[in-house]
């Protein structure tokens, strides 16, 4: 049968399943309960319906809505009459009677069954709660925060964003002014940009709780003056609405203080009118709201005297603290102060330092001499803005771009490179390699992706020799296996231990096949074949292994030195990727013979 042929694929499940949508509709009458059909057509099926609660003399408007894949995926039921604090949406009155995580929905339970049972249990949980029964509460839900900024996604303006320090708390004042660091952003509308709430202020300009920011900002960021008002908002994506309500607080804080107001609302005129809307926030799971959450409302000025033109919009807010963001990553806390130094930025280096970024590595070098050309694009993690570019230097721009907690910066060169024309030679009097050496002593792990045997020999002694951990990973030709190993200044082998424990054929050494090289058009050089779906499998080892290194006993670097990846079988063939951890003990050849 043909690709996509299959008779009534496109089909509405109750049409493929007639059978199944007979029993869907007969399980309500035998709740005692009549649906609705609101909706049947296109794959989607809506249904309302009445339903009795236990202590209620109205019965509870419900209306189910089926999944167009049921019944793979859960229904959603929405209480459109009712208003719960909690266990709702409070934008679409949808109830959530699951939890978000996978595995909750049975898709052999019958949709009234599963509200029958779940509607039960909700309510229970909520009675608890009105109770104080704090105890019987946690037993019924997710004990989980429900904070109200979430219900705001997918209702702002496209592509931009106002991020803040998720741990500030509420602002004790009513009202006031904050600074908010804007750079533009590409975007199919032209009009989206990222703001950062850098400062909230009094209304005279005197600061409010701590000073936000990341260590570097765009080179077109403007800093705009915008305002603040605390008020829980109401249950609507309005714009208009939420910067009405806005204005009305603002006005009622003027009977009393017209002067202060008057001065926040004319410094909040602009090029960018930004108001933000404070409210306690549900930061953790309890009775308490001692967090603060935003929704930021933006009006674009029509006219040179500063009023406003066309409808305000929404805009996202968005936690982006240091401890937002690596809360995902409790290792990261002990990464943040470290340093690394990755020698090679090709297939290989360029995402083992990447990840070390993602994973909050404090400080990030490159050292490379080469150049980003369009056919590396198949296993390098930057495309097309990259090509022609240093390697070194473009990914420590993007790493200053988008990882703000991890200090990038790059060498070019080539590492070793000898001399024959004095007037290249650099400028003062110091070593040629005394850069590097500074690198080397400031850092605390060295990794090496440069798959240069003569770079591997330097950089194992050199780390030794000053006292720094030395990890090393590459991959075979035809990518067919690959190391990665791991040599401590005070380690029992070395990186020339392992060469002879190769040699002696006492730790394996890694598939190769050399069939897999080509010397591209343009090139004066054989380079291996390969992508990076199967060269990744090396950086995220090295990765794992250098933050073993710089956790401090936060995530376990493994009992092993060596490790060796195998991706081909003895035939050339693929295979699942296998991975064997050796020791790497002193050779009598090096530094076993000291001993």
């Amino acid at each position: 049968m043909a690709k996509g042929t299959a008779p009534g694929a496109d089909q509405d499940w109750w049409a493929l399943w007639p059978g199944l949508f007979r029993k869907e509709l007969a399980a309500f009458p035998r709740l005692e309960i009549a649906p609705r059909i609101v909706h049947k057509k296109n794959g989607v099926l809506i249904l309302e319906a009445d339903w009795p609660v236990q202590g209620q003399t109205e019965p509870m408007l419900l209306r189910i809505g089926y999944s167009p894949l049921h019944p793979f995926f859960r229904p959603a039921v929405a209480a459109p009459n009712a208003t719960f604090e909690r266990h709702q949406n409070p934008l679409s009155r949808e109830l959530c009677l699951l939890t978000q995580e996978a595995g909750q929905w049975d898709s052999n339970q019958l949709v009234a069954d599963f509200i029958q049972e779940r509607l039960e249990h909700l309510l229970r949980a909520l009675k608890a709660r009105k109770d104080g029964r704090w105890g019987d509460a946690a037993g019924l839900e997710e004990q989980a925060a429900d904070p109200l900024m979430p219900y705001f996604l997918g209702t702002s303006e496209e592509d931009s964003v106002i991020l803040f320090d998720g741990q500030s708390g509420l602002p004790p004042g009513p009202y006031g002014l904050m600074e908010v660091v804007c750079s533009s952003r590409s975007s199919r509308t032209g009009a989206a940009f990222e703001g950062v709430l850098r400062q909230l202020k009094t209304s005279s300009g005197a600061a409010v709780g701590k000073r936000f920011g990341f260590p570097t900002e765009s080179q077109d960021a403007q800093v705009l003056t915008g305002r603040w008002v605390k008020f829980t908002p109401p249950a609507t994506t309005d714009a208009r609405e939420l910067l009405r309500l806005a204005e009305e607080e603002l006005a009622r804080q003027a009977v009393m203080q017209p002067g202060s107001v008057r001065k926040v609302n004319d410094a909040a005129r602009g090029a960018l009118c930004i108001t933000g809307i404070v409210f306690p926030e549900e930061v953790k799971y309890g009775p308490e709201k001692d967090g603060a959450g935003w929704v930021f409302l933006v009006e674009r000025p029509a006219l040179l005297d500063g009023t406003t033109g066309g409808a305000p919009q929404l805009v996202l807010g968005e936690r982006a603290g240091k401890d937002d963001i690596f809360s995902r990553l409790p290792v990261a806390k002990s990464l943040l102060p470290k340093k690394a130094v990755v020698v090679g930025a090709g297939a290989i280096g360029s995402f083992a330092g990447l990840e070390l970024a993602r994973a909050g590595v404090g400080e990030v070098t490159f050292l490379d001499f080469d150049t980003v050309q369009p056919g590396n694009s198949l296993r390098w993690p930057l495309g097309r803005s990259a090509w022609g570019r240093s390697k070194a230097a473009a990914l420590a721009n993007f790493i200053a771009e988008n990882y703000p907690w991890t200090r990038a910066s790059f060498a070019q060169g080539r590492l070793g490179a000898a001399f024959t024309d004095v007037a290249s030679l650099p400028d003062g009097s110091a070593n040629v390699l005394a850069p590097v050496f500074d690198l080397l002593r400031d850092t605390d792990v060295v990794v090496d992706a440069s798959a240069s045997e003569e770079v591997q020999l330097a950089l194992a002694h050199h780390s030794k020799r000053l006292g720094v951990p030395y990890v090393i990973g590459y991959a075979t030709h035809g990518v067919a296996g690959g190391v990665v190993a791991r040599f401590l200044p005070d380690g029992e082998g070395c990186f020339v231990c392992l060469q002879e424990h190769w040699k002696d054929e006492r730790i394996p050494e890694p598939r190769v096949d050399n069939a897999g090289l080509v010397i591209p058009v343009g090139c004066n050089a054989p380079t291996f074949t390969g992508g990076g779906f199967d060269l990744q499998e090396v950086s995220l080892e090295i990765v794992r292994t250098a933050v073993g290194l710089l956790s401090s006993g936060s995530y376990d670097p493994g009992g092993w030195t060596v490790a060796v990846l195998t991706l081909k079988n003895e035939d050339g063939f693929r295979t699942l990727p296998r991975w064997e951890g050796h020791p790497c003990p002193a050779h009598p050849k090096c530094c076993g013979a000291k001993r």
